[in-house]
Parts: structure tokens; sequence; C-alpha cells
């Protein structure tokens, strides 16, 4: 397995800062898609997996998260869209790297949000895709609602404390103290990331119909971060033949850093091994 560390200028004006690992005879490649707050340095277990398995994973981090943002655009977003944009360039420079013709894609939480979008909207370079906890349903009163968008008009960088509860992320102690501690993981969101997180939640339901790549949907049964009926309800619309959903019991958000994660990682590379191409 070779581990890389760089960045990459897309197109959409970011410098993007970026992992890969690398497997030796890679048999497919992944490119991953972060959730709300983190990075992809969270993902570290996961891509040495992945590798060490035959499958390479090249993730970046999100503009306005981790390295990729600077530190006065941390947290922040102008467009949710433009997590789109980037990702569509993201996945042409992998292809470019990795010399694949396709990839599979993964994206967990709001990264799993960018993927149904991606999936429904543009689809371009694709041929199989995975998520975990997708927040294609951001529970806010209605009250909320309303306050976010005034604030998002009137102080869009206004910052919030973190609406997510580190001991609901996962049942291992030690994540969720290295997640606390972790410096790039911000605890302090801007109002209009959190606004166009939740637009968005609400407008990809216009574009699962257009879904055509075999998916695999996993969630924690425990979920209190993203609702488990979330990917139910995706999975139900979904019109593809080749889907499959896995809702693991007794599990919280982060299913990749669960307690019994091995088991996780075992259905996922399973599936991954029969959509290879």
């Amino acid at each position: 397995m070779q581990r890389i560390e760089d960045r990459v200028s897309l197109a959409t004006g970011i410098n993007a800062y970026y992992r890969c690992w690398l497997a030796d005879k890679a048999m497919g490649t992944v490119v991953g898609v972060h959730g709300f707050a983190e990075h992809s340095g969270r993902y570290n277990d996961f891509g040495a997996f992945l590798a060490s398995n035959g499958f390479s994973l090249c993730m970046s981090d999100l503009r306005g998260h981790g390295l990729t943002a600077s530190p006065k655009d941390l947290g922040y977003v102008d467009s949710f869209d433009l997590f789109i944009r980037d990702l569509e360039e993201f996945i042409e420079f992998v292809l470019r790297r990795t010399g694949v013709s396709s990839t599979i894609l993964f994206g967990h939480s709001m990264g799993g949000l960018i993927v149904l979008h991606y999936l429904g909207r543009v689809g371009r370079g694709i041929h199989a895709a995975i998520t975990s906890g997708a927040a294609a349903i951001v529970e806010v009163s209605r009250g909320s609602r309303f306050l976010l968008s005034l604030l998002n008009t009137l102080s869009p960088r206004y910052r919030l404390n973190l609406p997510i509860n580190p001991n609901y992320l996962t049942h291992d102690d030690s994540i969720v103290k290295n997640y606390i501690n972790d410096p790039l993981v911000f605890k302090k969101p801007t109002v209009r990331l959190m606004y166009e997180l939740v637009k968005a939640s609400e407008s990809v339901w216009k574009y699962i119909d257009n879904i055509s790549v075999p998916i695999m949907m996993i969630h924690g049964a425990e979920d209190r971060v993203v609702p488990p009926r979330a990917t139910g309800e995706v999975f139900n619309r979904l019109r593809v033949g080749d889907k499959v959903m896995r809702i693991y019991e007794g599990m919280y958000h982060e299913v990749l850093n669960e307690v019994h994660r091995d088991i996780v990682y075992k259905d996922m590379l399973n599936w991954l091994t029969r959509h290879t191409r």
C-alpha cells in the first residue's frame, strides 16, 4: 500500500488537500466524500483496510473543511452546489491519476448527501456508489428553519455551536475523544453552511429517480444524528434494480468507526468486489 497526501488545484477555484490510500494491485478505485465538520484524515483506518484488500481510496477535504479551508473559511461554503462541482473535478483528477475509466463513489453523512446529488444530477465517471448515514433528512423545526433562513440573509458567516453530540457518533470512546480534540474538526459552523445543508436535504428528493448506478446504502439503526428513515426512504424511491440496504443494529452514526466496524468493512468489501470493472 502507498499512502499519499498532497494538494490539487481544481478548476472550481480551490486548492484541495487530498489523501489517497493506493492498493499495490488495485481491483478498483473508490472516491470518498467525508461528512459535515470533519476531514479525510479521519478515514485512515478505512483507507488502509481497502488498500490492503485491493481497492484504492482517494478523498479530498471538502471546501470549508480540514486542510482545504483557510482559517476564515473553515465551516463556510457559498453554496452546496460548489461541493458537487468540486467533486466532479476531483473525480476527473483521480481518473487521470489512477488511469481508470470510472470509479466507485462513497459518501458519509453530508458526504452521502453530496453523493446522492452527484448521482442524480451529474453521474459522470461513476459506475457504482455506497452511502453511509446519508443526510437526506435533516430534522429541524419550522421555527429553526425560519431563523436559519433569516440569519443566512442577515449574517451568513455568523457561527453557531456544532449541532452534533460527539457521544452519538460511535460507541468507541477513543474515537469520540479524538473527534473532540481534533483541531481539523470545526466546532462552530457558519449559518450559511447549515442553511445550505438543510436546503440540499430538501432538494435532493427531486433527483433520486435519476440515479441509475448500482448502489449500497448503509446506516446505523441507533443513529441520532441522521434518522435511519432517511436511508430507508431514499432506498425505497430508487428505481435502479441493483440496490442493497444494510441497517446495523446497535450502531450510531459513524458505522465505519463503530466498535464492531469489522462487520461493516466486510459487507462493504464484498459488495465492492462484486462491482469491480
